[in-house]
């Protein structure tokens, strides 16, 4: 795929703009990301063809609808490039990450961070250039990794010997015991199950919360925490 340039009015970019957000972190909203990278796409001159978003879904999982639609864009020619806010929403896994970059570039296609700006495609000539982003990816994808073993762990000590973290409010599906342990409530016990039961069945967020009525920011919290006690 050969792209227009940037100042060509007759043909300009054509962009499709990527955005995701976990079960477990939910820092940007959707809206805010959209936001960077259309601002973004309008200071190098691309026209939004399409806008796809992944809502509460790990970047360590391929199978993502709005990242498949995303890609069938670039793939078809439908789009030039793709706008993300920064490539960890792309992907969580440096393997994926990478697998990713070079779908896009095999058709020609671009990736552009709304942070950073364009990501070079890999050059035989400066090995160096590949070499500088898979280790920035690894180290990313390691520190996260340390963190999130430290605060698991934590928890999980701390739940061992019977305390709970976090004051006395306790999570949904439990209260409090006044000895600080948590004492499982059955019928929101039902709703965490069922929560688990449609997640696995792929329902997103908004749907999950939709169906048990529950707000999307809940249905974060308890797939958060089923995660922890996986």
């Amino acid at each position: 795929m050969t792209s227009p340039q940037a100042g060509d009015a007759a043909a300009p970019l054509r962009a499709v703009l990527y955005a995701r957000t976990s079960a477990t972190n939910h820092a940007d909203s959707l809206q805010a990301q959209l936001d960077h990278c259309r601002s973004y796409a309008g200071k190098i001159a691309a026209e939004v063809i399409q806008e796809c978003a992944d809502d509460g879904i790990s970047g360590a999982r391929d199978e993502r609808a709005g990242l498949s639609a995303a890609l069938a864009s670039i793939v078809e020619r439908r789009a030039d490039l793709l706008v993300v806010h920064r490539l960890d929403r792309l992907a969580r896994e440096l393997h994926l990450q990478e697998a990713i970059l070079s779908r896009v570039w095999l058709v020609g296609g671009e990736v552009h961070e709304a942070v950073y700006g364009q990501i070079p495609q890999d050059d035989p000539d400066d090995p160096m250039r590949t070499f500088c982003r898979q280790v920035m990816g690894a180290a990313a994808q390691l520190e996260r990794g340390l963190t999130r073993a430290r605060l698991i762990g934590g928890k999980r000590r701390a739940r061992a010997a019977g305390r709970h973290i976090g004051g006395r409010r306790a999570p949904f599906g439990y209260r409090v015991a006044d000895s600080g342990a948590l004492i499982h409530l059955p019928s929101e016990q039902a709703v965490i199950r069922r929560v688990r039961d449609l997640r696995g069945a792929d329902a997103g967020i908004r749907e999950i919360g939709r169906q048990l009525h529950l707000h999307p920011e809940q249905v974060r919290r308890i797939l958060a925490r089923v995660e922890e006690n996986a």
